[in-house]
């Protein structure tokens, strides 16, 4: 459902972009407010070497909002962005689960091994504050770089997992317990574990044209959190990395 939205969304932009009415009297030196949206490749890094947090490749999620340019000197201006922005990883294959999740009274630090895929989704609002060095490239189109810091606030975080698995007392799979095959099939709010607040610098490349009243641009950005995501050290200690691939629409007031 949610890619559906970003779909019909990104539709919606260009649909208005290549049918709106040409506006003779164009400038880029105004102000201007857009909307953007594309598809968001995130990662989970790090994890000092965590059982619980290590070994994570990228998801794919998505990336939207709003975006407004203010012009300062020439060729530069500053561009701040409003971004609903979904993150984290994924992990599947043997990997570790906490013990006490089948004893209760196992140590601190102990764990199992089960086969199964797991993903960690973190949805964050984010706000990007950039400096944006734009190069003409004719008469109506422009390359640009764009780099500076962001913040972000969670709004939600969850671990969905799938799949089924015996439980082995060590990775390699050699030693299984001697219980029944599990179910990993689970959605489980993790919003309490993760910090509030992640902060970190975000930059990329983009080429805009001119289409009808505004402009069409596309984006291309990564982002590294300097923040570690998790609450309690026992979890690892990961930081959140995104490459981004957006279109967007911005009209100058």
């Amino acid at each position: 459902m949610k890619r559906l939205c970003v779909a019909l969304f990104v539709f919606i932009l260009l649909s208005v972009a290549l049918f709106a009415e040409p506006l003779k009297n164009h400038d880029s030196s105004k102000f201007s407010l857009g909307i953007l949206g594309g598809l968001n490749i995130p990662q989970l890094s790090g994890g000092n070497n965590n059982e619980l947090s290590r070994d994570y490749t990228s998801r794919l999620g998505d990336v939207f909002g709003l975006t407004a340019s203010f012009p300062l000197v020439s060729k530069f201006s500053l561009r701040i962005d409003a971004l609903y922005s979904s993150e984290g990883g994924k992990r599947n294959g043997i990997q570790a689960i906490d013990a006490a999740s089948f004893n209760p009274q196992a140590p601190a630090g102990t764990y199992l091994y089960a086969n199964f895929n797991n993903q960690t989704i973190l949805n964050y609002f984010e706000l990007p504050v950039m400096a944006k060095y734009s190069i003409s490239l004719g008469s109506s189109s422009k390359f640009y770089i764009s780099f500076g810091p962001y913040a972000g606030i969670l709004l939600n975080a969850k671990q969905k997992t799938s799949g089924s698995s015996l439980v082995y007392a060590d990775r390699a799979e050699t030693m299984p317990l001697p219980l029944p095959t599990q179910s990993f099939d689970a959605s489980v709010p993790t919003t309490s574990s993760v910090k509030p607040v992640n902060v970190g610098l975000t930059g990329g490349i983009g080429i805009s044209k001119t289409i009808g009243v505004g402009d069409l641009f596309m984006d291309v950005r990564g982002a590294y959190g300097f923040s570690v995501i998790q609450k309690y050290a026992a979890d690892g200690t990961s930081h959140t990395g995104s490459l981004f691939i957006a279109l967007g629409y911005s009209v100058p007031f």
